[in-house]
């Protein structure tokens, strides 16, 4: 069977629940190329990512599945460098959350195959 390829790109803005960035059907893998958090605020805002299944919801419970965190600094720009170059499996789900709804700005680009 061959595979396709295709580019995928993810602009969000993130809020203080869990906000899905990027996800996988059941016959498809992403890899991420690149993925920035922008903090557009005057206060420093942490931000927690997390690999999930599709069918699961991040929380703070849920354990050793958050992949990376960090408090970003005001008007600075975090290269999650471990999300890049990450592979999504199938039926898997990038989310984050962040301490302050609507100053984060999550942008994640990469490949499909499917």
């Amino acid at each position: 069977m061959a595979s396709t390829l295709g580019n995928f790109t993810s602009e969000t803005q993130l809020g203080t629940s869990s906000t899905s960035l990027v996800s996988t059907t059941s016959s498809e893998v992403k890899f991420i190329g690149k993925a920035t958090f922008t903090n557009t605020s005057a206060s420093a805002v942490e931000v927690i990512v997390w690999r999930v299944l599709t069918a699961t919801t991040p929380a703070a419970g849920s354990g050793g599945n958050w992949l990376d965190k960090k408090t970003i600094q005001p008007n600075k720009v975090w290269e999650c460098d471990k999300l890049e170059q990450h592979s999504i499996g199938n039926s898997m789900s990038i989310f984050a959350t962040a301490g302050a709804a609507s100053v984060i700005n999550a942008d994640l680009s990469g490949v499909t195959e499917s």
